[in-house]
């Protein structure tokens, strides 16, 4: 082993450590590899069957990649503090907006493994909104003029339709009254995820194994 494969070892052996200390501090003293004469063989076989309890799947996910049992597959330090666990309400958002940005995502190529495996969750994100939220967040002012869009119901449309509410959403007319939909959604960002809180973390799961975390406008989030 030559000695930048051993610190790299290190490393990714440290980071193991915090999750077990993470997941001790969160849990109140449990130990993610289960209780007593299991805890060794859970170990050594990399099964962390602790997560099952976790009812945070933002918390489970990060946890979860820093005990991976393959070394290679856990986070660096500073990739571990890009996880949308530890990020701000901002910056997640803003990775979302990005993401609804990329020209695979806006196009729907369905000959990128990012748009597949996004896409291959099948719930439908338009049936979490109200009718005439939707529709109002899906027409936008052209010359003055309402011009209507549709979206899909695959989630990166769902990533456009964010993407393009966050850029237009200063343009639309501010006569008054407004329709209630513009009351609903009040401010795009909190609307938004709060309305899909899982949404940022399994687009950065899709995005850190692949390359398209190193994207200039994409690795702010990532590395």
């Amino acid at each position: 082993m030559t000695d930048n494969s051993e610190v790299r070892y290190k490393k990714e052996s440290d980071i193991q450590v915090a999750g077990m200390v993470a997941f001790y501090i969160v849990t109140k003293g449990k130990h993610p590899f289960g209780e007593g004469r299991y805890r060794l063989g859970n170990l050594l076989d990399g099964k962390p069957v602790g997560l099952d309890t976790l009812k945070d799947p933002v918390l489970k996910d990060l946890l979860s990649w820093m005990l991976s049992h393959n070394p290679e597959d856990r986070p660096l330090a500073e990739e571990a503090l890009k996880h949308p666990y530890l990020q701000s309400t901002e910056q997640k958002f803003e990775m979302l907006c990005k993401m609804g940005n990329q020209q695979e995502i806006k196009a729907g190529d369905n000959n990128s493994d990012v748009v597949r495996e996004l896409n291959n969750d099948l719930t439908d994100w338009k049936s979490r909104m109200r009718p005439d939220v939707l529709k109002y967040l899906c027409t936008d002012f052209m010359n003055g003029k309402p011009k209507t869009f549709f979206y899909k119901s695959s989630w990166t449309e769902c990533l456009r339709l964010i993407r393009n509410v966050n850029q237009h959403w200063h343009d639309r007319p501010r006569q008054l009254p407004q329709p209630e939909a513009f009351y609903v959604v009040g401010d795009p960002q909190e609307y938004f995820l709060n309305l899909f809180p899982n949404l940022p973390v399994e687009v950065h799961r899709i995005v850190r194994s692949c390359d398209w975390k190193k994207r200039p406008d994409l690795k702010e989030y990532f590395v």
